[in-house]
């Protein structure tokens, strides 16, 4: 199990670092790149999940158990990362507010908002804390 883990891991992580970086001013190139790191991610934390599967009833000891399950959490954090940072891209292109997660990307001073509660925006944005 552990090579077809690895021939998928090793997969994936070619395909993230293949992943090109599209030209500065093209936002919906980089919504969808960014949309594509969140799936290669998704991925990879998948992959992450079968070793996990397979160490934890093998009798592998459980230090190794436990690095497969921060390998789990640390690509779903960052396929939960690229699908905010896609939806921000997508809002820039679109114009509407970005999250409160966009940081240097946020156009809220752009759009003239100040008020977290502002239609459409959530009261628990960066902004009202």
């Amino acid at each position: 199990m552990a090579r077809l883990v690895e021939a998928g891991l090793r997969r994936t992580s070619r395909a993230i670092r293949d992943t090109a970086r599209p030209p500065a001013g093209d936002l919906l190139a980089h919504a969808a790149r960014a949309r594509r790191l969140a799936e290669l991610h998704t991925r990879r934390a998948r992959w992450w999940t079968v070793l996990e599967r397979d160490t934890a009833t093998n009798g592998v000891p459980v230090i190794y158990v436990e690095a497969v399950v921060t390998a789990v959490l640390d690509n779903e954090r960052q396929a939960r990362y690229w699908t905010d940072t896609a939806d921000d891209w997508q809002a820039l292109a679109d114009g509407r507010p970005t999250s409160d997660v966009a940081g240097a990307m946020s156009n809220w001073t752009d759009l003239g908002l100040t008020d977290p509660t502002a239609p459409g925006l959530p009261d628990t944005s960066a902004v009202a804390r």
